[in-house]
């Protein structure tokens, strides 16, 4: 029961950030969204400071957690790891840009919550990296590709990129032969040899 509740507030959290920013993210707000009283909060959280560590922590568990499950170290197809990478970032499936936006924003303003994000943009950097290491890559390539392809997805959202999600569809293959193009070296007299994880 109690963690059923403390979760509601995060949802509610959570929904606030998206819509208003950290400033709109209050007790009294959240407390008269979900129908109780202040002293209901306090009870769960203690103090807002308290909500807003917890829902840093969210951000970071919610919005990493299929990186991580995509890029498990017991996985070794990286041609299909990448595809599943794409498709979530199209799909926006266990993937919130709206929150991913959000934070970013709030980190403009908190010190603290800047370097959260630094730590999770090298985590989720470094995820990626494995990726491309399965796929074929090493060393500073792998790790310039997985910055590349993640600085690509970062921008899009920060430059409010607005594509239909057919239109998204239609241009993964060309990304993906961008981004995770393998050449491996050719016999004499013949053309590189092509690798292109399938989308």
């Amino acid at each position: 029961m109690v963690k059923r509740v403390r979760e509601e507030w995060i949802k509610v959290a959570r929904e606030t950030l998206v819509e208003g920013g950290v400033e709109a993210v209050k007790v009294q707000s959240i407390s008269r969204k979900l129908g109780v009283t202040r002293g209901g909060f306090y009870g769960y959280f203690g103090s807002r400071s308290a909500l807003l560590r917890r829902l840093l922590q969210d951000w970071r568990d919610v919005n990493t957690r299929a990186i991580r499950r995509i890029a498990a170290r017991n996985r070794r197809d990286g041609s299909a790891q990448f595809k599943e990478l794409v498709d979530m970032w199209i799909e926006d499936e266990d993937y919130s840009p709206e929150y991913d936006s959000a934070v970013r924003d709030w980190a403009r303003r908190s010190p603290r919550v800047a370097r959260a994000v630094l730590e999770v943009d090298h985590e989720r950097i470094r995820l990626i990296e494995r990726i491309f290491n399965n796929i074929g890559f090493r060393g500073l390539e792998a790790n310039v590709r997985a910055r590349v392809t993640y600085y690509h997805q970062v921008g899009y959202y920060a430059l409010a990129e607005h594509e239909s999600r057919p239109a998204r569809r239609r241009l993964s293959a060309m990304y993906t032969r961008i981004l995770a193009l393998t050449a491996t070296p050719a016999p004499p007299g013949r053309g590189n040899s092509r690798r292109v994880p399938r989308v």
